[in-house]
């Protein structure tokens, strides 16, 4: 029998984020490439459920970890586990960064604090300091962070560019609709850093016969922000709480142009939203904002519209959306679905990350 690698998560099996998908997918693509590899959900045993002391209490597992070939840590949250541990450990470990972890904690802080405290808290930058020390190899899932890193002294040989993927099997593209009932759409998470408040400046300067939007995600505790779009906007808002796969994409399908409303942000930069390569999957047009590499993609592939990140532009991109054609948005959606399928697919990516890996085990 094959020793086996492990990929660690800080979450529990039951988490339904989309880094929680990226960390058992990766796992399963190389399981799927005769690289073995389980997940061991953190959160699952009592006492490594708490970050923080979660170091001390990893050496009970040490007996496991000792058994396998590689240890992938999802994000610095799980790789610090491993901290007082590493000396013991013969396999390499590999930590998936996937984004800014301090600059996440200042962006939560500011929001938090209405611009008071605007660093990171002491807790989040001891982690992110024990996580990335324990590392043999790093991965990210953009450019602008692999840069960051190598600006910061990193060696290139020991970063990986492994990109968020999309099941283009699960996510077919869809015919553009020759009269939408939805000229736009915004479907994910309605956290403050998602940009939600940059939507509703935008979408006040949008006149109404420019079409309706479709809301599409919300769970109970974004029932403020729910209610300030109904408030604000009536009926030229569909707000609907979240959906099955099947109910989403019936809902996509009539929808024009599909919206990342983000802001300017470090944390935003470095990160790359798992939402871009599933709405490029569908082939449908993207708007997104000047604020991190989705802006790249879109521009480079022609597959939607760029706005800058502040209401006044992003209301006229929404404007000239609205304004174009069904054959200007049939060929931007096809050129989606070519940017999926030629950047963006687990198949690429899986095949990408066993390298990775076969290279890291035969060091």
């Amino acid at each position: 029998m094959k020793a086996r690698g492990l990929a660690l998560s800080a979450a529990g099996a039951a988490d339904k984020s989309a880094y929680t998908h990226r960390i058992v997918t990766l796992a399963q693509c190389l399981s799927e490439r005769s690289i073995p590899c389980d997940v061991f959900f953190m959160a699952d045993h009592f006492p490594l459920h708490k970050e923080t002391p979660a170091s001390l209490f990893m050496p009970l597992w040490l007996g496991m970890l000792r058994k396998r070939r590689f240890v992938y840590c999802g994000g610095e949250e799980s790789a610090q586990a491993l901290y007082f541990l590493k000396p013991l450990l013969s396999c390499p470990v590999i930590v998936d960064i996937h984004g800014d972890l301090n600059a996440q904690s200042a962006m939560a802080n500011a929001a938090d604090t209405k611009g008071a405290v605007t660093t990171s808290s002491p807790r989040v930058r001891m982690i992110d300091w024990m996580g990335k020390k324990v590392a043999d190899q790093y991965l990210t899932v953009c450019e602008p962070q692999r840069n960051t890193l190598l600006a910061g002294g990193y060696n290139p040989d020991k970063i990986s560019l492994i990109r968020n993927g999309v099941d283009l099997e699960l996510f077919k593209p869809l015919p553009q609709p020759t009269e939408p009932a939805y000229a736009f759409a915004y479907i994910g998470e309605f956290q403050v850093w998602q940009g939600v408040e940059l939507l509703i400046e935008a979408l006040r300067r949008v006149p109404p016969e420019a079409g309706r939007m479709l809301l599409l995600g919300f769970k109970p505790s974004d029932a403020v922000i729910k209610q300030r779009f109904y408030d604000e906007f009536g009926d030229r808002v569909e707000l609907l709480d979240r959906v099955d796969r099947t109910r989403m994409v019936e809902l996509i399908g009539s929808v024009a142009t599909l919206i990342i409303p983000r802001e300017a942000h470090t944390a935003i930069r470095h990160a790359f939203p798992t939402k871009f390569a599933e709405y490029a999957a569908m082939g449908r047009p993207i708007l997104v904002n000047n604020v991190d590499e989705t802006a790249e993609f879109v521009t480079r592939y022609n597959c939607g519209f760029v706005s800058e990140p502040d209401p006044e532009a992003m209301a006229n991109s929404m404007k000239h959306a609205a304004n174009s054609s069904w054959e200007e948005l049939h060929a931007m959606g096809g050129r989606s679905r070519q940017m999926a399928e030629e950047n963006f697919s687990w198949n690429l990516i899986g095949d990408e990350y066993a390298q990775v890996v076969r290279r890291l085990l035969h060091s």
